[in-house]
């Protein structure tokens, strides 16, 4: 916060909104070298034990009359099992993939949420790297399943070639395929989730960056700062709404992936 501060005041020379290095929490030392902090990678093995404590104490002692925090973990989990899953991809396929888009979900709230938590205050989402090692986890089980299923060639041809297209514009039907299957879908999935946690960031950073300068600033500008403390206020409720919908965005997302690829045809 002390950074944030800084960089808003602007040593005396009036506020200057905050960078890029402020929202990612780098460092500067010496003659201004960057060095990244090890903040986000922190955060990202809390979301993890987060995440493996809250499914094994929910599912502790499980009873037919559910304590709180046993309904806690069978809501998100059938929410996901009956809203996503089964929706999407039918019963059967639904609940064999319910467990890893669950466990999807609730990762990805967590990383979300550490935006609006007190002292961490860091999507991790917003470091890109996270978002794209998700997407490539899913690329890759959808990929592998539905080679599986309908081996290399078939798989290929699914994914491709879509039925009933005129053989004069089929060259480039199946370019456009491909493009969209195998190259761009991963990385659509990844930017969309960092984007909107980048932005959600940089605007609380922004709002609290400026209502600390103006409560700082010691002039007439600081009866304006409750004004930003009230958008900061209201951007950060913004920010939990947003952090759920995306969680729901990228598991909706990977359950229609897969269900592509298990999919007889499109």
């Amino acid at each position: 916060m002390s950074q944030m501060l800084l960089a808003a005041t602007g040593e005396g020379d009036g506020f200057k909104p905050p960078t890029v290095e402020h929202t990612f929490f780098f460092d500067k030392v010496g003659d201004g070298t960057i060095i990244a902090s090890v903040k986000a990678m922190t955060l990202l093995g809390l979301g993890a034990v987060i995440v493996i404590a809250l499914m094994l104490w929910t599912s502790r002692n499980a009873k037919v009359i559910p304590s709180k925090l046993q309904f806690l973990g069978e809501s998100i989990y059938g929410f996901v099992r009956n809203s996503i899953a089964v929706d999407m991809m039918g019963k059967r396929d639904g609940l064999r993939y319910a467990p890893f888009l669950a466990s999807l979900f609730i990762f990805i709230l967590v990383l979300n949420l550490f935006g609006i938590v007190p002292l961490a205050q860091y999507p991790v989402t917003s470091h890109l790297a996270i978002p794209a090692v998700l997407s490539i986890l899913v690329y890759i089980i959808y990929n592998v399943v539905g080679i599986k299923k309908h081996g290399f060639l078939g798989y290929f041809k699914l994914m491709t070639i879509p039925p009933g297209v005129p053989v004069a514009v089929l060259p480039l039907v199946a370019l456009i395929e491909f493009a969209s299957n195998f190259l761009i879908r991963p990385f659509t999935l990844a930017v969309r989730l960092f984007a909107n946690a980048f932005a959600g960031h940089l605007i609380l950073t922004i709002f609290g960056t400026a209502t600390l300068y103006m409560i700082s600033s010691g002039s007439l500008v600081t009866v304006v700062a409750p004004l930003s403390a009230g958008m900061l206020i209201i951007m950060t409720f913004f920010e939990l709404l947003v952090a759920a919908l995306q969680a729901y965005v990228f598991t909706v997302l990977a359950a229609f992936y897969i269900q592509s690829a298990l999919a007889d045809e499109h």
